[in-house]
């Protein structure tokens, strides 16, 4: 059947439902079998043969079979591996030009966002001028990053720490792309990046297979990064995951990582890697009580396909530009906080015995 699959590693059926091809978690295709079988049992001539027809057993050695059809059988890596095709209610994107196209089932897409792009976010752009002290370099470097995170490429090997002390508006940012991005986006436990007594359980790699934007929103105070595991979401490289009762499979990361917090994660060491990777944004701008609107998210939301425009567009000239190109206030933010981090390990150093 065309509109169905079946994927062994991650064992489940997925069905095309005109947009995407969606995880089917209803057992839709057993009891399509099971329909299939009913039909056949009702046809036999033979009693014995249409009781055998009829059963549970039959029903579930039709599935087997079914998933290992070749027509039907698809491995991990045939799905969302165009990083530059973005998946919409109206359309497939491609984000290399901005155009749109009609959705089809060759594209393999398993994700979706909430919005199409199109029309304009005055809201939005008044929300970034206030954030941002109207800083124009800093809007235009929040759009690009905005615009790289649309895409699976991880080429620029960055973290982005959104860093401020609070009513900033650096966690309605960062909710807000969640939303408008849907099954790209998701919330990760903010242990998934700060150092731990003990390692994550696999399954909370696996939810990030084709999340192209994977958020952590508060940073607690006294927490270090876990470096390694930082380079290595960031750094490209094949991940090993496995869903829950599911055998292992791997998958390049298409995710971008994006911290927010009120507090800055220690440092153990400091190199070229972690300074190459870490994109400090300061959000200094604290919005006075009289001025806070508790609505502002839904204001926002309902401007979601003009802003995913806004993105696009920030894609578009992240391209061209060939570099994020963050402005000097981003620079220097970055450049303060290792060197406030060094000052404070070599003091610990010379001091404590670890």
């Amino acid at each position: 059947h065309r509109d169905w699959r079946y994927v062994a590693a991650w064992g489940r059926w997925l069905v095309w439902d005109g947009h995407r091809w969606r995880t089917e978690d209803t057992l839709a295709a057993t009891d399509l079998i099971r329909n299939v079988c009913r039909n056949a049992a009702v046809n036999a001539d033979n009693p014995k043969l249409a009781a055998k027809l009829a059963t549970s057993g039959t029903v579930g050695g039709v599935e087997r079979l079914a998933r290992a059809d070749r027509r039907h059988a698809a491995t991990t890596g045939e799905w969302d591996a165009d990083p530059w095709l973005l998946n919409t209610p109206g359309g497939v994107v491609d984000l290399k030009t901005g155009r749109q196209r009609p959705h089809d089932r060759a594209d393999r897409m398993t994700k979706i966002t909430t919005a199409t792009p199109g029309g304009d976010c005055p809201t939005w752009w008044q929300f970034l001028a206030e954030v941002t002290g109207g800083d124009a370099e800093l809007q235009a470097y929040l759009q690009r990053m905005a615009g790289y995170a649309l895409t699976g490429s991880t080429q620029e090997h960055a973290l982005f720490f959104l860093y401020g002390t609070g009513a900033n508006g650096k966690s309605v940012f960062v909710n807000t792309l969640a939303t408008i991005l849907g099954d790209y986006a998701v919330n990760a436990a903010m242990d998934t990046f700060m150092e731990t007594r003990a390692d994550r359980h696999p399954t909370d790699m696996a939810g990030l297979r084709g999340a192209r934007f994977v958020a952590a929103i508060e940073t607690e105070q006294g927490r270090r990064w876990a470096e390694s595991k930082v380079k290595n979401l960031t750094g490209g490289d094949k991940i090993s995951a496995r869903f829950m009762r599911q055998d292992f499979f791997e998958f390049f990361p298409q995710f971008k990582l994006f911290v927010a917090g009120n507090h800055k994660p220690a440092i153990r060491n400091i190199d070229e890697a972690m300074k190459r990777r870490l994109h400090l944004i300061p959000f200094t701008v604290t919005v006075p009580p009289e001025r806070r609107d508790k609505n502002l998210q839904q204001k926002l939301l309902a401007e979601r396909d003009g802003i995913l425009a806004w993105a696009v567009q920030g894609c578009l000239d992240w391209q061209r530009l060939g570099r994020l190109d963050p402005p000097q206030q981003v620079l220097d933010a970055t450049e303060e906080y290792f060197e406030a981090e060094d000052a404070l390990g070599r003091w610990l150093d010379e001091r404590c015995v670890r």
